[in-house]
């Protein structure tokens, strides 16, 4: 009785030691499966180049495809973005009215003048600084093409911001444009900028000048010794009339 009661808590104890070493074999088998998956580092696959009958290689597509991103404008919309330049060209002004002045092309430059040239002769818009040019001169003109009209348009000062651009308090601030360069200018032969001054237009309207100077000294000249002769005459003819009906 004793011998066979050993012999089943032996048993026993043998169950139980083989089920701990089973419960122990499977928890670190799988604590070392998942550190060898975590430490196997990512593979990347390298295109082959694989040869193809006649000579040459195919080139065998990779699973990582590279992005390469859009460049992005830096310019602010609120800043001034000069228009393009259309053409470059060497012109002497042949007619002009108060916005536009026609010129006889003589050289190109640059760019091209299809379609808005005629028998060599091309119209530029101006508006207010066609006053500055002078007829039968040569200019370096550079014409971009309005976005409003369609038609070339040149220019010789830099137009004035409205309302005194970003000088407003709360307008603008804190954006910084960056300094491009407007290229549509007229230039006089030797590259220099058209004199735009006060009395620009007036250096060659001499006559004119003298005359809007004389003219209206000598109208009020005139008129104070007219006034002056009037009263002389008015003054001898009364005197005269009042001694004859005095009988002296």
């Amino acid at each position: 009785m004793n011998q066979q009661t050993t012999q089943h808590l032996a048993g026993r104890w043998a169950l139980r030691a083989l089920l701990v070493v089973f419960l122990l074999g499977l928890l670190f088998g799988g604590t070392s499966f998942s550190t060898a998956k975590a430490s196997v580092p990512p593979t990347t696959t390298i295109p082959i180049d694989e040869p193809i009958e006649g000579g040459g290689v195919v080139d065998t597509p990779t699973d990582q495809s590279t992005t390469v991103p859009a460049p992005t404008n830096t310019v602010p919309a609120s800043c001034f973005i000069p228009t393009p330049v259309q053409a470059t060209f060497v012109g002497r002004l042949s007619a002009s009215d108060r916005r536009t002045a026609r010129f006889e092309v003589t050289q190109m430059r640059g760019g091209s003048l299809n379609g808005y040239s005629v028998a060599n002769l091309v119209d530029v818009q101006y508006d207010e600084d066609v006053r500055y040019l002078d007829l039968d001169q040569s200019y370096i003109v550079a014409v971009g093409i309005d976005q409003s009209s369609g038609v070339l348009y040149s220019k010789i000062r830099d137009p004035e911001p409205l309302y005194g651009g970003s000088q407003v308090v709360g307008v603008n601030s804190g954006v910084k444009c960056p300094e491009i360069e407007d290229a549509v200018r007229t230039l006089t032969m030797d590259a220099r900028s058209v004199e735009s001054g006060v009395l620009a237009p007036l250096k060659n309207a001499k006559t004119k000048l003298g005359r809007a100077i004389l003219l209206p000294f000598l109208w009020v000249f005139g008129g104070l010794f007219g006034l002056a002769t009037i009263r002389a005459f008015v003054v001898t003819v009364y005197r005269t009339g009042k001694r004859a009906w005095s009988g002296q």
